[in-house]
């Protein structure tokens, strides 16, 4: 059962929104020179700024962005990215790119510490909230700036302009007794209401997708680790019950009710494939898929029984897989497949799937499913490794970052490839290269003690070296921080960690180290 929490008094002083300094810039369109106002130099420098990569090679990106631009610019029909001059603008951009170059150590400490003291004071002031008489963390207090969509994989809105979200447009949740924030002058809130079973504290509509943002107090709070204490707690309890679960699919499989014939399949895919139940997510996904959305497209069964998924899954990363379920499974699929864009499992919903779920314990649901899978690869791989605490701390970080990659690649956590992982990534190369070059040299010397340790010292070197060509080929296409953030149960990567002699704090980076304090507390227990 999750862990209940009510906020009886909630106070905080808002949110920071960044605001944009106009340089009275000009472009050119078709020739004829335009004077941009302060939204249309914002939307314009934020284009410049990606050129050369290849966000603007992308015709969909393009297009969406400079259609949303000549809305701005009051053009009666959409213009061509090749109509507009911004010459002014990328001479700036540029500039300013030289000056930064140009900085002495001295002036770019200086300048790191006065924007240290930025972000210091701002969090002194909106960083914190007083939640039931206790000072609490906020998340991340800054309204996220206007500017262009990346989106994920093949997103449909990328490239199309954020707009800037103002204080108008943000409802604060506040406690009756807490006064309200003073916004900037001239400026008002949407809104104040409190809600005392949520732990946001300001939200707001996102222009260009439709959904709700929203700013939430930290996860170092006490509150929310207990929350996900209980989520992990649940996953380690469906490893006992697992079988039992599976039971239950199973026999639903061949029920004659056709509902619970459909859920069963659904649960059964859950389990099987680590999908994601479906329907649960925000406007801006709507045309994402799961295992309650899938259509007949996405679906193909050969006559070996052999299954073949192929659909875009949530952030609109490309999810394929091909399996031979049992001949029941197969069969099921076959008989609610109908045309191309209909639903497989019609009328099924995840309040469904839980609900059937739940009947062998009240608090599973599917969302359960994936922390279980992802703790479990990751606990499987960590065990089948058989690190000793002699070994050296890079074999150690990289059986911690493969057991990672099992637990992403198990929930499909991939990524676009990083701008310069190509250049990284010859850079080890050529260090284990060069490593095995001095080996080489120093072979060819007189035998001697110190050219004996030297030797020892170079293999070292070389071993850490090759495993990090290996981590940066095998972990190219998969994000292993969401895995790592909300799926695994830190207390797996924390016992492994003290059994093998390695510091777990040096694989989980510090903003997460706070969030499973908890974990280590547990572990030491």
């Amino acid at each position: 059962m999750a862990v209940q929490f009510k906020i009886k008094k909630l106070k905080h002083n808002g949110v920071l929104i960044p605001t944009y300094e106009p340089q009275g810039f000009t472009i050119r369109h078709k020739g004829k020179r335009l004077k941009l106002t302060p939204e249309q130099e914002e939307m314009a420098v934020s284009w410049v700024k990606k050129l050369g990569t290849d966000y603007v090679k992308d015709p969909v990106f393009a297009r969406n962005f400079v259609g949303d631009f000549s809305k701005a610019l009051g053009l009666e029909t959409p213009a061509k990215i090749e109509d507009f001059d911004f010459l002014e603008i990328i001479r700036w951009v540029e500039g300013e790119k030289a000056k930064k170059e140009e900085m002495s150590r001295e002036e770019k400490k200086k300048l790191a510490e006065a924007r240290k003291r930025a972000r210091e004071e701002n969090k002194q002031k909106y960083g914190y909230a007083e939640v039931n008489g206790e000072v609490v963390e906020i998340g991340n207090y800054t309204v996220e700036p206007p500017g262009i969509f990346m989106g994920r994989g093949k997103h449909p809105l990328r490239g199309r302009w954020k707009p800037r979200v103002n204080y108008e447009d943000i409802i604060l949740n506040l406690s009756p007794d807490a006064p309200t924030p003073q916004p900037p002058s001239g400026s008002r809130w949407g809104g104040r209401e409190f809600d005392p079973g949520a732990l946001w504290t300001a939200k707001w509509r996102d222009k260009l997708t439709g959904g709700l943002k929203y700013v939430w107090i930290a996860d170092t709070a006490r509150f929310k680790q207990e929350r996900e204490i209980e989520k992990f707690n649940e996953a380690l309890e469906l490893e006992q019950l697992v079988e039992k679960v599976r039971r239950h699919i199973e026999a639903n499989l061949t029920i004659e009710d056709i509902t619970r014939r459909k859920i069963a399949t659904v649960a059964y895919l859950i389990d099987a494939l680590k999908m994601r139940v479906g329907d649960e997510k925000e406007k801006d996904e709507a045309n994402t898929v799961g295992a309650t959305t899938l259509r007949g497209s996405h679906v193909k069964i050969d006559d070996t029984g052999k299954v073949k998924f192929d659909f875009i899954g949530k952030d609109y990363v490309r999810w394929t897989k091909i399996i031979k379920p049992p001949p029941q499974v197969a069969a099921n699929l076959r008989s609610f497949i109908g045309k191309p864009r209909e639903p497989v499992f019609s009328g099924i919903r995840s309040e469904m799937v839980n609900a059937f779920l739940g009947e062998v314990t009240p608090w599973l649901t599917a969302k359960v499913f994936r922390t279980y899978h992802a703790s479990k690869v990751v606990k499987d791989y960590l065990e089948k490794a058989k690190v000793r605490p002699e070994d050296q701390e890079i074999k150690k970080k990289y059986v911690a970052t493969m057991a990672n990659l099992e637990a992403a690649v198990t929930c499909n956590h991939k990524r676009k490839l990083p701008k310069r992982w190509k250049e990284s990534l010859a850079k080890k190369v050529d260090r284990v290269r060069a490593l095995e070059a001095r080996l080489k040299e120093i072979k060819a010397r007189p035998r001697s003690r110190s050219r004996t340790k030297r030797i020892k010292s170079l293999r070292e070197q070389i071993m850490a070296a090759r495993l990090k060509v290996k981590l940066a080929r095998a972990t190219r296409d998969y994000n292993l921080g969401t895995s790592l953030k909300s799926y695994i149960d830190p207390r797996v990567f924390i016992k492994w960690a003290k059994e093998a002699g390695y510091d777990w704090k040096k694989f989980y980076p510090k903003t997460l180290q706070r969030k499973f304090a908890w974990a280590e507390e547990a572990t030491q227990k």
